[in-house]
Formats: C-alpha cells, sequence, structure tokens
C-alpha cells in the first residue's frame, strides 16, 4: 500500500468517526503516527517531554521507570493525522515513532537501547535495568556537543532521540526471582528517597518486616530447643512424661504467641 493510498483511508476512517461527545485516543497503522489532543496540566511540558498520568492530570515524568508513562508531547513534531475535539491541549503521540527528549543522566545512549522515564522532569535515560521504558532509541546519542542541563549529580548532557514507543515492562536484568525483587525493592526506595512521606511508609514497611523475622525467629531458637530436648527426655524416662507432655505443649503455646506478638508489633508499625 502506497503511502498516498494510506494517507486516503486513515482520512475515510477520521470523516467516520463521531463529531461530538468522543474520547482522545491514539492509534498506529503501519508506522503513521495517528493522534489526539489531550489536555496537559503541566504548563511547563515541551515537545518531546515524557508525560506521566496522575491524579492532577498529565505532568512531566519525573521519576525512574516510572509505571504510569502515558505518552510523548508532540506540539512541534506534526504528527500524519490529529484528531482534534473540544479539548484544550496539545497532541500527544502514545505509540509509532517519535523524537523523544533524554539525557546522558544514566550513560550515553546507543541505537537499540531501552529508553526509560527519568529525575530530570520530561526527560528521558537509557534504561540499564528491568522496570518500566517508554520504547527502544532508534538512534545513538553520546551527548557531545548537546545543551547542558542539571541532573541530580550535576550537569547532564540533553538532546533528542528517535525513539519506537511501546510502553511495557521490560526485563532486561537480573533473571532470577530474588534478584529481581531486590532490584525493585532498590528502585522504589531511591525513587522516594525525595518524598518524607512516601519515604517514612518505606522505612514503617521495612520495620514491620524486621519485627516479624525476629519475632519468629527469637521464638524458634528459644522455644523450639526446648520442644526437641524435651522428646529425647520421654525417651530417656518414660516415666516422666506426663510432665514433660505439659512442658512441650507450654514451649508451643509460648512460640505461637511469640510469633503473633511479632505479627501484632508489625501491624501497629505498619498504622502509625
Amino acid at each position: 500500500m502506497t503511502s498516498k493510498l494510506r494517507l486516503a483511508t486513515l482520512f475515510s476512517l477520521w470523516l467516520l468517526l463521531p463529531a461530538t461527545n468522543y474520547q482522545p485516543f491514539t492509534l498506529h497503522a503501519q508506522g503513521v503516527e495517528v493522534t489526539s489532543v489531550y489536555e496537559i496540566a503541566d504548563t511547563e511540558a515541551i515537545d518531546g517531554d515524557i508525560l506521566v498520568i496522575t491524579d492532577k492530570g498529565l505532568v512531566r515524568t519525573s521519576k525512574s521507570f516510572d509505571n504510569k508513562m502515558f505518552g510523548i508531547v508532540a506540539d512541534q513534531q506534526k504528527p500524519v493525522l490529529v484528531y482534534r475535539t473540544e479539548v484544550k491541549g496539545k497532541p500527544v503521540i502514545r505509540s509509532g515513532t517519535t523524537t523523544v527528549n533524554v539525557t546522558t543522566l544514566n550513560g550515553s545512549i546507543k541505537y537499540g537501547d531501552y529508553i526509560t522515564s527519568s529525575s530530570i522532569a520530561g526527560k528521558g535515560q537509557k534504561a540499564s535495568e528491568s522496570g518500566y521504558v517508554l520504547g527502544i532509541a532508534l538512534a545513538a546519542f553520546d551527548g557531545n556537543g548537546a545543551n547542558q542541563v542539571d541532573g541530580p549529580k550535576g550537569k547532564v548532557a540533553s538532546g533528542k532521540v528517535p525513539v519506537a514507543i511501546n510502553i511495557q515492562y521490560a526485563e532486561l536484568t537480573n533473571p532470577r526471582f530474588l534478584g529481581r525483587l531486590f532490584g525493585f525493592i532498590g528502585n522504589s526506595l531511591l525513587e522516594n528517597i525525595n518524598d518524607p512521606k512516601k519515604l517514612g511508609d518505606i522505612i514503617r514497611f521495612i520495620s514491620a518486616g524486621l519485627v516479624v523475622l525476629l519475632s519468629f525467629t527469637l521464638g524458634f531458637l528459644t522455644f523450639s530447643r526446648s520442644i526437641a530436648k524435651s522428646v529425647e527426655a520421654i525417651g530417656r524416662n518414660p516415666l516422666a512424661k506426663s510432665a514433660i507432655q505439659t512442658s512441650m505443649i507450654i514451649n508451643i503455646i509460648l512460640l505461637v504467641v511469640t510469633g503473633l506478638i511479632g505479627i501484632v508489633a508489625s501491624i501497629l508499625i505498619i498504622k502509625l
């Protein structure tokens, strides 16, 4: 199908769309970007910035591997077809290929690297570990001669690269479950370090988990050994079987109580 024929087909589909009360949408047909206008709450968002959807509306991303990435501002890139409603805003591309603002915050970008969001508002970076990504870079960017912007640890190069948009979770490192788990915990902690409330929540959850772990460990080390010795004692002194069994029951009850105390304490810590 030729380009003219594709455009004619898309134009025909546009004519068939309802004229009123239609929600914004984004389509991608054989490499031709078809998008619509969305209201953007972040007034500082510019062409090529990565947007995230929040309870306040569409704003620029501000953390790495954001799982609510929505699309790319495209008010200067002029997609082939833009469906405009009564919504006052800017075109936002959610699929296809578009130019994205990126930095060298996580190193130079090579062709084929996954691109994800970063802590620099609206700007992307190379994804070097598993997490939510925006898409795949279709060009390299090493930052030579590029403009400099402020990063969390100083200046970094900023520019634009074409990206094949496909927002998804990408498994890049840590193929084992425990590796992915610890990587996720580490990312969550680092991403929320600047938010006192979220950091406090993380500390409470970690503290609650440690309390439960310590209570079960203490109970096991203290009372389970007594149970094992009681079983041995029955074999050596069958006449004291009743007293030893009573002691075993008491130890089991104490073991359960210790665990329950740990669980209750962890719940209280979480609810603080």
